[in-house]
């Protein structure tokens, strides 16, 4: 699919407000000098991160990112869904959104998690809200990291622009799965990046993208943070960003990076999960 077709789906994304705060990518790590958490946060008793990936990525999109919240004394894991990453061989006409709540749900049940900081990247926001649902005794925290953050009853294919909704819906009509999105769409430049993500994106389940969330009808009494990635424009991820910011029961926060951000900027990614409620 055209380039153009996807960023049809994207508005621009808002200026500096009071509420916010703008993490300065461009003076930190350059894309894949590892991690270093020595300035990552200010001093807070050890925690417990859950990192969902998004569409057509896997748990290795955290490379990075769990090595560092490790080594500030953190937990934390990167479970890869199925259908995609080293789990690509399990893609399925029955694989959807639902299919990789239950891969997550099921981590922390094996896993024994609690009081659990739920990190939600791109698609991963739709299946960390369907994980809220389904176990938020557990959740200490949810974080949308340039992610969606659908309704009851959505889909992401709701929240796409007509082409692409279009293009998602005649893929499951026709229960083929879908290719990955150009990369050049999120603002994607370092070539490192690019030449380690590309080989390893597969496609996505195409029931993944066009099935419903459960969803709570009513947001839990935990903190929620919005991060919002301003490396490219238009952004699909502007318009939770504008609606949660004047929201008092959300942070919003803003990270100079591409969407790619735990890979192009991983200290700053780190800093900002580290330091969220």
């Amino acid at each position: 699919m055209p380039t153009e077709d996807w960023k049809s789906t994207m508005t621009r994304y808002p200026v500096f407000t009071r509420r916010t705060a703008l993490i300065a990518g461009a003076a930190g790590a350059s894309a894949f000098v590892k991690a270093d958490p020595s300035f990552a946060q200010e001093r807070v008793p050890p925690r417990t991160y859950v990192l969902i990936h998004g569409g057509w990525y896997g748990g290795w999109v955290w490379r990075d990112v769990v090595p560092a919240l490790r080594a500030l004394g953190h937990v934390a894991s990167a479970p890869t869904m199925t259908g995609v990453g080293e789990r690509k061989h399990l893609i399925g006409d029955t694989v959807g959104l639902t299919t990789n709540i239950d891969d997550i749900v099921n981590h922390i049940e094996m896993e024994g998690l609690h009081d659990i900081h739920l990190v939600g990247w791109s698609y991963g926001g739709m299946v960390a809200t369907g994980v809220l649902a389904r176990m938020s005794g557990r959740i200490r925290s949810v974080i949308y990291l340039d992610a969606f953050v659908p309704e009851n009853g959505k889909a992401l294919a709701d929240y796409a622009a007509p082409p692409v909704r279009e293009r998602f819906l005649k893929a499951a009509a026709e229960k083929q799965h879908i290719t990955p999105i150009p990369f050049d769409a999120f603002g994607v430049k370092d070539a490192r990046v690019v030449e380690y993500c590309i080989p390893r994106l597969v496609r996505q389940p195409w029931l993944s993208l066009t099935e419903p969330v459960k969803a709570l009808q009513q947001q839990p009494d935990i903190p929620h943070t919005y991060i919002r990635c301003t490396g490219y424009d238009p952004s699909s991820f502007a318009t939770f960003y504008e609606r949660f910011k004047s929201d008092p029961r959300w942070d919003t926060l803003l990270l100079a990076s591409s969407h790619v951000c735990m890979l192009e900027h991983p200290n700053e990614t780190v800093k900002l999960l580290a330091n969220a409620r």
